[in-house]
């Protein structure tokens, strides 16, 4: 049956699409026309187009950096950001990114999370100068003018031209009180670019704060008239023209600013004003309250006078076993009530039933000081920190709590596992022989004597108590699967799969012998198998975190990392825990991995939270700043690490190299002497002391270091590799020729081969065929060699030669896309067949990498199928911005489809970056037509 929303929907696509009048029947088609349109200002026209391109393919790269664009010039903000975080994720070109985000920031008011994400250095000098500038308004947003201003004088050293930088010195003017200042500022951007609507509204501001309201309207009217988009100007009239009782007037811009952006406070809060002068005092307050919700979600007063009924419904809830409901409302409840003790013991027993040890201690520990003598309240955090493997904690909370309740068996229990945790066998062995002693259900602790003697490598003991517990107990599947273990950890893997079938026939739903099995499967590289078992738990318990962690190690087994990727997040975003500090930091390493620092840093600052201090949360913030280019900020990350005084030499080399990765030498000079110190012979500590000596200058002396560390390991190539560095960096390349291969004789791969090779091309200015043809005649699988082989022969212009070295790649990496994306550019220089075949199946391979989009793409422009090209070299443009001949394919392109001007526009961005990219010949004389075609057609 079509429900009523069904066809409303249905209704307004069909209203949409008909407002564009666009007739598209695939993503790039109804990016092109977003393209028109957004050039000719028509935003909201381009978004709708975009966001049906998205709706077909929600991976069309081209489609949401403009979605991102367009939307900020329409006012949705808030969508923007969502869609170029997107982007962002999808592998767009920072470059095209990174301002448009910035703006989207600085525009929602999100000034911390600017200055913490978008920061400058190593990009074009446009894009640094629009970033400082964006990064300075965050700063006079904050109060930080200093700051500010320095930032606005980079920029403006850096462009001295652009008007952006003055605008911004003219506001910290303005907030220094300094009018006259701002002005001048405000007259020397006038004289760069008169007709920009920022200078128009700044002049506009201006005027407001000197009181002369006439003539601030005067100039946002202009500021409008240039970009009627403006909508900080038409709030700012607005304002205006209602306290000069022109509230109609003031009404067409706030409609006009809430039909771009229906959810804009400052114009929503002025229709209320509006409404409030006019004595509509009850519309007034409905508007105000959709403000009020927006900033509040939630109302205290009404949730206090359903404070017991709310207790109530989750003490309900957690002996119906609905836990994810009971947990919902006694948080709620015990957020309004801190102090009540009772309920949260019960949130701590419904978290720790959901497996959120964590939350639970979270949860408790504030209690402890009025209620720290409560054997409930210890007993259950120390079982929390018992669960998560925190020993030495579970054993201060369970021996106080047995000590307050002695004669309870479940403490005792518990204390004997928080006594075997932290290496106190006999102590948790006295404790069990005293469990023995009372009375009550002793199968747990039968149950843990068999852990104890399992944890000890006892196997042959614990089977024989296991034995002894299956004929008091033959259906509990719990001991079949002990009795599992102890046969895998003895080796006999076949006795274990079985012991793991028993389980789970006397209990399907037994999932640690599921999980156990699983573990076999993968272990014996049968994937397909132990994929079915998580899946059959998953498929029963959606949230199974165990299962989830299986699936994620599964999918690295197979380096399919996005699934791992994926798989880490739902354990993150899983609502009934807190994810282990184990699932964070392996998350964190993925997304570091794959390139997404942004992702990496979210999750080390929560893994911070959860482990303050810690030097593994320090590492992972520390490099995904280095990620970032935030060398300061990961500086002190690794600061902190090395202050913290760590005993390994191994963690003071590491912290040592990570700081001079972050630029602080001085640091990493003490963090190696400290290593050194501790481990004198530590050869890695030592490699990092000679890179430190040559990045401060101390040449000779790196040099001496290197000698001795070859000389100290003379079967080891790292004293060989780092001689052989620094000789290159004094252009002593034949000696570093020589170290190199001296390196290569002890320990032969391939890359001390390339440094070789280096060496010998710079010194002899000729490339040393004999010494890559004498490697791969020994090492015939060496890929990376063959690749290099192709691409010396593609240079050379011996395409033959070149196919035969990429045909070897893919023969030895079926899989990987850059070989299939070489080969089909060798087979066109051939003029072989099959090379668009090639590049598709590179494309099929990685969609997303920007060469194998513009291979793919200037295959198809070159055989004359524009179209098609195109949308393969757009999707090269945005994540290779800089690429000149990527842009250069786009213009031909362009002009083979008749859109003469955007192909210029193009040709010229292409030349303008670079004039000496292939094709750059090319196109000068492309331009050079498109000219004089101009010129005869008379335009």
């Amino acid at each position: 049956m079509i429900n009523l929303t069904s066809i409303r929907m249905l209704i307004l696509s069909v209203l949409l699409t008909a407002a564009v009048n666009v007739s598209a029947e695939s993503a790039p088609e109804y990016y092109e026309a977003a393209v028109i349109r957004f050039e000719n200002k028509e935003y909201r026209t381009a978004s709708i187009l975009l966001k049906n391109a998205l709706r077909l393919d929600p991976q069309h790269l081209p489609s949401r950096i403009l979605l991102g664009k367009s939307l900020i010039h329409a006012g949705d903000v808030a969508g923007a950001e969502k869609d170029l975080k997107i982007a962002r994720e999808y592998g767009a070109d920072e470059s095209l990114v990174v301002t448009l985000l910035g703006s989207a920031y600085l525009i929602q008011g999100k000034y911390e999370t600017l200055l913490d994400e978008i920061r400058s250095g190593g990009r074009s000098t446009e894009i640094e100068t629009q970033i400082l500038v964006l990064r300075a308004y965050a700063q006079i947003h904050l109060g930080d003018l200093e700051k500010a201003e320095a930032e606005l004088n980079r920029a403006h050293r850096l462009m001295p031209d652009n008007p952006g930088p003055l605008l911004g010195l003219a506001m910290v003017a303005i907030r220094q009180g300094d009018l006259e200042g701002a002005e001048r500022f405000v007259a020397l951007a006038r004289e760069r670019q008169p007709q920009e609507s920022e200078i128009q509204f700044a002049q506009g501001e201006i005027k407001r704060l000197r009181g002369e309201n006439d003539s601030a309207i005067q100039y946002f009217n202009r500021s409008i008239e240039l970009d009627p988009q403006k909508m900080d100007a038409r709030l700012s009239r607005a304002a205006l023209l209602i306290t000069s009782d022109q509230e109609e007037a003031a009404q067409e811009d706030i409609d006009y600013i809430l039909t771009y952006s229906p959810n804009n406070l400052q114009a929503i809060y002025l229709k209320a004003m509006i409404l409030a002068r006019a004595g509509k005092y009850a519309q007034a307050s409905a508007e105000l309250q959709v403000v009020s919700q927006t900033l509040s979600n939630l109302k205290p007063g009404f949730i206090n006078s359903h404070g017991p009924t709310m207790l109530l419904m989750g003490t309900l809830d957690y002996l119906q076993n609905d836990l994810e409901k009971a947990k919902s409302r006694l948080k709620r409840y015990v957020k309004l009530n801190p102090q009540h003790l009772q309920p949260h013991l019960l949130l701590a027993k419904t978290l720790i039933k959901l497996g959120d040890n964590v939350g639970a201690v979270l949860t408790l520990k504030p209690l402890l000081q009025q209620h720290g003598e409560n054997p409930d309240l210890l007993f259950l955090i120390g079982t929390a920190y018992l669960n998560d493997g925190l020993y030495t904690e579970a054993s201060e909370y369970l021996d106080k709590a047995a000590s307050r309740q002695p004669d309870l068996p479940k403490v005792r229990t518990n204390q004997a596992l928080s006594m075997l945790g932290t290496g106190n066998t006999e102590g948790a062995m006295q404790a069990l022989e005293a469990v023995l002693s009372l009375e009550g259900d002793h199968a747990k602790a039968g149950l843990l004597l068999a852990n104890i003697q399992l944890r000890k490598g006892q196997f042959s003991n614990a089977l024989k108590t296991l034995e002894l517990l299956i004929g008091e107990s033959p259906d509990n599947p719990l001991l079949h699967n002990l009795m599992g273990m102890a046969y895998l950890n003895q080796g006999e893997r076949e006795a274990a799969h079985a012991a793991f079938s028993r389980a789970l026939q006397l209990a399907p739903d037994f999932h640690p012998a599921r999980l156990n099995l699983a573990a076999v499967e993968a272990a014996d590289r049968h994937y397909p198998v132990a994929r079915e078992q998580f899946d059959q738990i998953l498929r029963q318990t959606p949230d199974d975190v165990r299962a989830m962690e299986g699936m994620a190690k599964l999918a690295e087994l197979q380096n399919r990392k996005d699934e791992a990727i994926s798989w880490m997040e739902k354990i993150r975003n899983t609502d009934s825990m807190t994810p282990s500090p184990a699932v964070l930091s392996r998350l964190a390493e993925l997304y570091l991995e794959n390139g997404r620092p942004e992702l990496a840093l979210e999750v080390a600052n929560e893994l911070g939270y959860l482990q303050p201090g810690e030097l593994t949360a320090l590492d992972l913030k520390g490099r995904a700043y280095l990620a970032l280019g935030n060398r300061e900020s990961a500086a002190d990350q690794f600061r902190i690490m090395h202050q913290s005084r760590p005993n390994s030499a191994e963690t003071l080399q590491r912290i040592a190299a990570l700081l001079m990765q972050a630029g602080d030498l001085n640091n990493a000079e003490k963090a190696v002497n400290d290593a050194l110190q501790k481990a004198p012979g530590l050869i890695a500590a030592r490699g990092t002391r000679i890179l430190l000596e040559q990045q401060l200058g101390r040449s000779e002396q790196a040099l001496t270091h290197a000698r001795q560390l070859r000389d100290d390991h003379p079967d080891r190539s790292l004293g060989y590799r780092l001689l052989g560095d620094l000789l290159m960096s004094r252009g002593e390349f034949r000696a570093a020729a020589d170290a190199y291969a001296g390196g290569l004789s002890v320990e032969p791969e391939s890359m001390l081969l390339m440094l070789q090779f280096r060496a010998e091309y710079a010194a002899n200015n000729t490339v040393p065929w004999s010494l890559l043809t004498r490697w791969i005649e020994n090492h015939p699988e060496d890929t990376r060699i063959h690749d290099l082989l192709g691409a010396l022969y593609n240079r050379a212009g011996d395409y033959e030669r070149a196919r035969i070295h990429y045909e070897k790649v893919l023969e030895l990496q079926p899989d990987q896309a850059a070989a299939y994306n070489n080969l089909a550019s060798v087979y066109a220089r051939l003029g072989l067949p099959k090379s668009i075949d090639l590049a598709r199946r590179a494309y099929e391979l990685d969609p997303n990498d920007a060469a194998v989009n513009d291979t793919l793409g200037w295959l198809l422009v070159q055989s004359g199928e524009f179209q098609s090209g195109l949308e393969y070299l757009r999707q090269a443009q945005v994540r290779a911005s800089a690429r000149a001949e990527v842009r250069y394919h786009l213009g031909v392109a362009l002009y083979g489809l008749s859109r003469y001007d955007e192909a210029e526009r193009e040709l010229k961005l292409a030349i303008a970056q670079s004039e000496t990219f292939a094709g750059a010949a090319d196109a000068h004389d492309l331009l050079e037509k498109i000219a004089r075609d101009k010129q005869a057609s008379g335009n």
